[in-house]
């Protein structure tokens, strides 16, 4: 991958967090609210509290655990782990008899947290590479280069909102989104979804496999296919091979890359990655479509399976070197194969596209002259020509040890293993080793640790730029730990096959209420018995109901039941604003030199482990408070200000104290009924407020210097109910995606049902900020058929004075009850701009624009 470093300040963090529990009162209150509030545009001030005393606590922000077994103490795992919380009601808990693998899975744990980013109510979360990105990034500065790890690694979580969300965003959002055809981002493609080589369908048919739910990506099946044939432009019909550029299979400056004329981007080649991630894809695409009863679609795909296999065996596998070859597309009319094993050659085993009397081709990784080495395996093998050349340099893949890589093959070992017919090559006892080394190779200085890539001789990252690769999220982890050596192997239906990998040696491990299928399943090898004290041998349960036991460690299928989905997720932040463009906008009093107020609604959460500045302080303030807020520009209801505090130890601090205060069109008011989760402001960690729903265009957080200090924010937080069962767009828009806005204005709300039920008691309001009108321009229609779409019409008024140019926002708010069903809302943030010119509205004229 690319290599970039970009500047930033130090943050130290450490957190805490006490959670509490009640039911959706607050979001009960806010659709009230909604469906009886005031005119467009009004300023509405809090609802008062509930009579009979202060309001309840809202619901646990984290999803419960269920129920489940006890017998590790999940603390003891998080000691100094900042927002335990968050770890413990989402991870799996682990307990494993090798330390460094154990501690590098929680670490790996707290990397996968650190890069989810929270993009907009619309698109919710995303799962980035790299901490702070580059100019060849997609949207929000998502790389799609390892989107199918991230996937991976996330779908063991028991909250799937950051797997759903991001797995639409790269379908249907934003990374589906047009890209330019240039160098800089792969100009022989055109869209960001398929800017790298992926394996979308693949990793979102795993996911579901852990969830148990396939509802989700049955609606998805279009957009999958249309992932699929994206790449269709690369295919030769001749060879029944897609071709690929290494430099966008992420691996410029490869051995095979050397090979050819162009070091950097490697030639076009037919290449074991794309036509691996092409088989898998297929065959997922396959399934869905089966279990969705399109049994054509299914048979199809199917059919290009099982045609890519051949061709890959074919043309890629070389019996006399027994292994899977690039082959360029260029120049090369004898098809010749390169003259170097390159890791990607395990590749086919990860979607089991490999053949089963190919596994001879694993003894490589064990060879001293292969891919073996302390840190590796290496990314090509020791006795190529090109092996390590000019590695000292960023970023060469031709023999230096990468986490990308050494996932895909771990991967593809665990499968071979677990999915193929016995063989005697390798066995349980070198996946077992093979993931021990990689976990070793995730340390720096004796602490858990990942950057680009290893030197696969010495115990030091190579590629590790400072400010730019710290806690690289480019690989899998906590995966293999589950999947492969614990054993855990998802199933479509009502089962789990459990087939442990670990050395023959370990006398206990467990793995503890692992979110699958709805349930919590926990796995425990305990030898004699003096371990866990739950009796000698292995135990299975599920929801803490023992269902298996056995005296040997051995593979067994369990049955779980039904699926018990997860409700989706009906809450949305509406502060943030990664891109920093309109509404919403950051309100402070003062900001430090060296910081950016916008830093505070980016999305992103990270604490003192990473030199990246994503913060808000008013270091050096001459003030005695200070406020950091959100202007959202219009009308928008909020319960639940979440805003996460900073401690560098030194010069900024805890706070005071501090005061939730919202607009109510004419002053600053205290927001009533607050409920702090935490009594005392906490500096490294989350601080949570909720109270009943009020309306409002502004909130913010009025803070008092703790005695000789400041205080900072690390990211404000500002969540209300928006169904997922529709979705709004306002305009027209302009060219910039703006609403342009004369002295009056005819604007369109239109409302998308995304389920298969019909929407009723449809309505629909437009909020407009202070001054302003909006006008319902006819009465609208009253459902919105599935799957179907329903325009409401307005107008909207400019106050006089506004100026030419000068930025606005409309709040679109849709209420509705799905069939024989309770009653919803959604809402978007449209962001408008006022009109230079009358004739600017009604054409698309350039200055609308601007």
């Amino acid at each position: 991958m690319h290599q970039q470093v970009n500047p930033g300040a130090a943050h130290p963090f450490t957190a805490r967090f006490t959670a509490r529990v009640t039911a959706c009162v607050a979001a009960l209150a806010a659709l009230l609210l909604i469906a009886l509030g005031g005119s467009p545009g009004a300023a509405l001030a809090a609802a008062p509290p509930a009579a009979g005393g202060p309001p309840a606590a809202a619901a646990s922000p984290y999803p419960s655990v269920g129920p489940g077994t006890h017998f590790l103490d999940d603390a003891s795992y998080l000691a100094g782990v900042a927002d335990p919380g968050w770890y413990e009601a989402n991870i799996p808990f682990v307990d494993l008899p090798d330390t460094t693998l154990q501690s590098v899975y929680y670490y790996r744990w707290r990397d996968y947290k650190e890069h989810l980013r929270y993009t907009d109510p619309a698109d919710g979360w995303i799962s980035t590479e790299f901490l702070d990105c580059c100019g060849y990034a997609a949207p929000y500065q998502a790389i799609n280069a390892a989107a199918g790890h991230q996937i991976t690694e996330g779908r063991w979580l028991r909250d799937q909102s950051y797997d759903d969300d991001y797995i639409r965003f790269w379908l249907t959002g934003p990374g589906a989104g047009s890209k330019p055809q240039t160098d800089g981002v792969n100009a022989d493609t055109s869209d960001w979804a398929h800017e790298y080589s992926v394996w979308l369908a693949t990793a979102a048919y795993q996911q579901a496999q852990v969830t148990g739910d396939f509802s989700r990506l049955r609606t998805l099946l279009p957009a999958l296919v249309r992932q699929y044939r994206g790449w269709d432009g690369q295919f030769d019909a001749r060879l029944g091979l897609y071709w690929s550029v290494p430099v966008w299979d992420a691996m410029e400056f490869s051995a095979s890359s050397y090979a050819s004329g162009d070091p950097y981007h490697g030639g076009a080649g037919f290449r074991p990655t794309l036509n691996s991630y092409q088989y898998g894809d297929a065959m997922a695409i396959s399934a869905i479509a089966a279990g969705a009863g399109d049994q054509t679609l299914a048979a199809e795909y199917a059919g290009r399976a099982a045609a890519l296999k051949a061709s890959l065996q074919k043309w890629l596998w070389d019996p006399s070197r027994g292994f899977y070859y690039t082959m360029a597309r260029d120049g090369n009319p004898d098809h010749k194969l390169s003259d170097t094993r390159e890791e990607i050659g395990y590749i086919p085993w990860m979607f089991g596209a490999a053949q089963p009397s190919d596994a001879p081709a694993w003894s490589q990784l064990g060879d001293p002259q292969g891919f073996a080495s302390a840190y590796g395996p290496t990314t090509a093998e020791r006795r190529s020509p090109w092996f390590m050349h000019e590695a000292g340099n960023c970023c060469r893949w031709d023999g230096p040890s990468w986490p990308f890589a050494t996932s895909q093959t771990l991967t593809g070992l665990a499968n071979l293993l677990d999915d193929y017919p016995a063989q005697s090559t390798v066995g349980k006892e070198d996946f077992a080793a093979a993931l021990a080394t990689y976990a070793k190779t995730q340390t720096r200085n004796g602490t858990p640790y990942v950057a680009e890539a290893h030197d696969p001789d010495s115990d030091r990252w190579i590629y590790d730029g400072y400010d730019h690769s710290e806690d690289y999220n480019h690989s899998t982890f906590d995966d293999l730990v589950l999947s492969g050596l614990v054993g855990l192997r998802p199933q479509e239906g009502g089962a789990l096959r459990v087939q442990p990998l670990v050395p023959a040696s370990w006398d206990h491990f467990a793995a503890e209420n692992v979110p699958y299928h709805g349930h919590n399943v926990t796995v425990l090898w305990d030898r004699d018995g003096s371990h866990y004290h739950q009796g000698a041998g292995m135990r299975i349960y599920l929801d803490g109901r023992l269902v298996r036991s056995s005296a040997a460690l051995r593979d067994t299928t369990v049955g779980v039941g039904a699926t018990v989905p997860a409700p989706p997720s009906a809450l949305v932040d509406d502060a943030a604003n990664p891109l920093r463009q309109g509404y919403p906008k950051p309100l402070a009093s003062y900001t430090w030199t060296y910081d950016n107020a916008w830093n505070a609604l980016d999305g992103k959460v990270w604490f003192n482990e990473v030199p990246e500045n994503t913060r808000w302080t008013n270091y050096s303030s001459p003030n005695a408070q200070d406020y950091y807020g959100v202007d959202f520009g219009a009308p928008t209801t909020v319960a639940d200000v979440r805003w996460y505090g900073y401690d560098d130890g030194g010069g900024v601090r805890p706070a005071a104290a501090y005061r939730v205060q919202f607009w109510d069109g004419t002053a600053w008011q205290d927001v009533p009924g607050q409920v702090r989760d935490s009594a005392a402001p906490v500096g490294n960690g989350l601080n949570r407020v909720t109270f009943p729903p009020l309306t409002t265009t502004k909130l913010r957080l009025l803070f008092t210097d703790p005695p000789g200090a400041f205080v900072g924010v690390s990211e404000f937080q500002a969540w209300g109910p928006s169904s997922p069962d529709a979705t709004l767009a306002v305009g027209p828009v302009n060219a910039n995606g703006l609403v342009t806005l004369g002295g009056s204005t005819a604007v369109d709300v239109t409302v998308r049902n995304t389920t298969g039920a019909r929407l009723d008691a449809a309505a629909v309001r437009l909020g407009v900020p202070d001054g302003w009108t909006a006008t319902p321009a006819g009465g609208g229609p009253d459902t919105v058929a599935a799957h179907g779409s329903a325009v409401w019409h307005f107008t909207v008024a400019a106050p006089a004075g506004v100026a030419p140019g000068a930025e606005a926002a409309l709040m679109a708010t849709a209420s509705y009850r799905p069939h024989n069903g309770a009653a919803e809302s959604t809402h978007r943030l449209q962001n408008a701009v006022r009109a230079f010119c009358s004739r600017c509205v009604d054409s698309a004229a350039p200055l609308c624009g601007r």
